[in-house]
């Protein structure tokens, strides 16, 4: 998994949510974005910070729990939804996954598992092989002092690169004094740094 995950979880035991949290906190590849408490409040804490995760656990009140992963499903489609229980029951299990759930992992909660699940959901959110997103490359050009060719060889590395049908490039020209990435390219920028300031 290239890209950073970001994560909500809601559990409202106390001392299961800090576990999670704790294993959580120490990958590279999750951000916790928000944690709760409460069943009622998790889908407004989705709709206002947008995780790629949500992790529900079901124990304390598994059709409340359920009722939210429907609800989550609908309302934040972009959030895959990841349960937890303690519970082996495959009558659970299915109607977490018609609710709306993408993974079932048991508690307690083995970080293998964890890692498993995570691996699916980002696959499923980038894709994989030739139809996967890739993560963002920024490659600077500076130059110790000015007329060594700073700007040729970043115009002209932004040129090989484009030629390739899949890489999207931007040139950026950061020098606010005398830039002229444009007149290289003999190009009229549509937007200048002006327009982002």
């Amino acid at each position: 998994m290239t890209n950073v995950l970001r994560l909500a979880i809601v559990d409202p035991d106390d001392s299961k949510r800090e576990s999670v949290k704790t294993m959580l906190l120490g990958m590279d590849m999750i951000w916790l974005e928000a944690e709760c408490s409460r069943y009622e409040f998790f889908a407004d804490v989705v709709g206002q910070t947008n995780p790629d995760i949500g992790l529900v656990a079901l124990d304390s009140d598994a059709d409340k729990a359920l009722d939210l992963v429907a609800r989550l499903s609908e309302a934040s489609p972009n959030c895959a939804v990841l349960v937890t229980s303690s519970s082996h029951d495959g009558q659970l299990i299915l109607r977490a996954m018609r609710a709306g759930a993408k993974e079932f992992i048991t508690q307690p909660v083995r970080i293998d598992d964890l890692l498993a699940a995570l691996g699916r959901i980002s696959e499923r959110r980038s894709g994989s092989g030739e139809n996967r997103s890739r993560g963002s490359q920024v490659v600077a050009v500076a130059g110790s002092l000015g007329g060594v060719g700073t700007t040729s060889m970043a115009v002209n590395l932004a040129c090989v690169l484009a030629q390739n049908a899949k890489h999207s490039v931007t040139l950026v020209d950061l020098d606010l004094c005398l830039g002229d990435a444009d007149v290289f390219l003999d190009a009229i920028p549509d937007y200048t740094l002006v327009d982002v300031a």
